[in-house]
């Protein structure tokens, strides 16, 4: 049985990784609210990965020794540096290194659950920043600004043909995938879409919700993030044709448009493998479904804004002040609590300006 000072073999290091998560693991590691079931699974998930691939590379610890040194180890590890193929080699490790870096989104992530064990334990602080462990900080640095169109038009795909080769396999998938076009929701939100309980006339909304020049809005808040609730507005034809369909499969509350008898993994994974069976993956079309929520921040940008995003080419077109308004108002319908989380769909926002300008 391993302790909290480290004294003993660490053998039972599972079971006290369990029990740390069995007390911790549903709040968030900063700002004490609940987090969400697929980011606790996640968590618990990649921290017995974590600590179970340090013991391999030779590190005898429980979670309540994690050190300092351990996280140096993993950041090597994880960006492919030279130093572990020695390092593995002195502690007598048969665990290979790693030929090629992993992603930096992946290393933020990993160093995020690490915070939390580290919180748990007392050892708040002991993860630094990312970038202090690397000599390049491309390692580990995110793109704030999308630098490739990933919108379904960019790619090219036929919408409609797509929407119609789902539905062949799978009605509900292939409304559902229509849901995520329409109105730039998630899977899980179109997964669990209650298009009864979601759609509200502008005068409805509740005080501190502009509705702008927007007629009508869906209330999205089943299936998002944190259950964030957000809104997210019905403004042309093609939206309010899906949404009557919607409302045809499920016309009360409470119902929603999932496959009846299906548990929301099972409705989930049915939605990403007929997906898949049906060619909508970077492979084979060259776009995700997640792209669809790509295609409907573009398409509101444009609506707003008269220009298309940056990421299209329309930058320089348009002030920054018209820009940044845009950019508040499309990151509102999807549900982004911050605007430059939008630069990861639309592209930069300001223009860049060129030597000659000044």
């Amino acid at each position: 049985m391993s302790t909290k000072n480290g004294n003993t073999s660490n053998s039972d290091w599972k079971g006290e990784l369990q029990l740390l998560l069995n007390g911790n693991n549903g709040l968030h590691a900063l700002r004490g609210k609940v987090v969400a079931f697929e980011t606790q699974s996640a968590r618990a998930h990649r921290l017995f990965a974590i600590l179970a691939l340090l013991r391999a590379a030779g590190f005898k610890i429980g979670p309540w020794q994690l050190s300092g040194r351990h996280i140096v180890f993993l950041m090597r590890y994880w960006t492919a540096d030279e130093q572990v193929v020695d390092e593995l080699r002195k502690r007598g490790s048969t665990l290979k290194p790693r030929t090629t870096p992993l992603s930096p989104a992946y290393i933020q992530q990993q160093l995020s659950f690490l915070r939390s064990l580290a919180a748990w334990i007392g050892k708040a602080g002991l993860v630094l920043p990312g970038r202090r462990y690397v000599d390049d900080p491309s390692l580990v640095s995110r793109a704030s600004n999308a630098v490739r169109d990933r919108t379904w038009s960019g790619a090219e795909v036929d919408r409609d043909e797509v929407i119609a080769r789902v539905t062949r396999m799978d009605p509900t998938v292939g409304l559902q995938l229509e849901v995520m076009l329409a109105f730039g929701l998630r899977r899980k939100e179109a997964v669990m879409f209650s298009p009864a309980l979601a759609d509200v006339p502008s005068h409805a909304l509740p005080d501190g919700v502009e509705a702008g020049a927007f007629l009508a809005f869906l209330r999205i808040k089943r299936g998002t993030k944190g259950g964030r609730l957000r809104y997210t507005a019905i403004r042309n034809d093609y939206q309010r044709q899906v949404l009557a369909r919607a409302l045809m499969v499920a016309p009360r509350p409470g119902m929603h448009i999932g496959k009846p008898g299906l548990t929301l993994k099972q409705s989930l994974d049915r939605f990403s493998n007929v997906l898949r069976r049906c060619g909508v993956s970077q492979r084979e079309l060259g776009v995700t479904p997640h792209g669809a929520r790509h295609e409907f921040g573009a398409d509101l940008y444009f609506e707003l804004a008269e220009v298309p995003p940056p990421i299209k080419g329309g930058a320089a077109a348009l002030d920054p002040n018209s820009m940044t308004a845009a950019y508040l108002e499309v990151a509102r319908q999807l549900g982004h609590g911050r605007a430059r989380i939008t630069g990861a769909y639309l592209g930069a926002r300001r223009p860049k300006r060129s030597r000659h300008d000044a």
